[in-house]
């Protein structure tokens, strides 16, 4: 009769859990997989609703994933993809890690064709530090307001990325590295032309 309780009890908690819009599904609670709320949150750019699954994820794609997603140090983000394509692979999880490190060795590699620093400076090429590329420009003007007390930055989209670089550009590459080792922020230099 007892366990027939518990049994009567659990069913009904999981019909209501079904019930409630954006909470776990059933099988996503018992399996512990939260893979296609990772990619709806990602998708409706929802960090809040990330910071949570953090806590919750208990599967090594998981975590290292959101753990990716989550940090503001684009390289160490670069790191946890690979990492979460090498070491745990997941056919639904991949293709964002595939994404992400697309995005990021585009925006290393790629240069302005009509950067806000060549007006400025009026030179053929200098060099920029750059602080991070987001997908949003809500996040990239949030991130360029917490930095702006160390460092004058703006905000400016190259394809559909958000950048947050200094404001001014250096002549020598070694400027900007001066000013890149005296600052809290990661950073990576490139250049402008």
């Amino acid at each position: 009769m007892h366990v027939f309780r518990i049994s009567v009890i659990t069913a009904v908690l999981l019909t209501i859990i079904n019930l409630i819009p954006g909470t776990l599904s059933a099988q996503q609670i018992q399996q512990g997989s939260y893979r296609e709320y990772i990619l709806k949150y990602v998708d409706q750019d929802k960090v809040y609703l990330l910071e949570t699954l953090s806590a919750k994820a208990t599967k090594n794609a998981e975590k290292t994933i959101i753990r990716a997603l989550l940090t503001e140090d684009g390289p160490l983000a670069a790191r946890l993809f690979q990492k979460q394509l090498l070491e745990y692979p997941d056919p639904v999880l991949d293709p964002l890690s595939r994404a992400r490190l697309a995005s990021y060795a585009s925006a290393l590699g790629s240069t302005a064709t009509a950067s806000p620093h060549q007006a400025s400076s009026g030179s053929e090429s200098g060099y920029i530090l750059q602080f991070g590329s987001f997908g949003s420009r809500e996040y990239a003007e949030q991130f360029a307001a917490k930095i702006a007390g160390q460092v004058p930055v703006t905000v400016f989209q190259e394809g559909s990325l958000h950048k947050v670089r200094t404001k001014e550009s250096f002549k020598k590459r070694s400027d900007a590295a001066s000013l890149a080792a005296k600052l809290s922020i990661n950073s990576f230099i490139r250049q402008i032309r």
